[in-house]
């Protein structure tokens, strides 16, 4: 199977379906929530978490512009779904 890898570029939002949208919104939601717990609880993710405070906030900032990469992500599509006069 091939598949074109721009059709899901965010640039060709317009080529998604109106499923594929909402499908992404929710995976987006979903890795927020996923995020959210890694900054709440980074020492699940990272087990060397206490022996290398020199990198903890290196790696908070990574998940928090994650986050707001989501976020926009997620307003992207709900645009999309709009300029089409659906809801998400």
């Amino acid at each position: 199977m091939n598949f074109d890898l721009q059709l899901f570029a965010e640039k060709n939002l317009q080529n998604q379906s109106s499923n594929q949208l909402r499908k992404g919104i929710r995976s987006f939601q979903k890795q927020i929530i996923e995020h959210q717990q890694k900054i709440k609880e980074p020492w699940k993710s990272y087990s060397d978490w206490f022996s290398e405070p020199d990198r903890q906030s290196g790696r908070l900032g990574h998940w928090q512009k994650e986050i707001e990469n989501f976020k926009e992500s997620i307003q992207n599509r709900i645009e999309e779904l709009e300029k089409r006069g659906e809801k998400s």
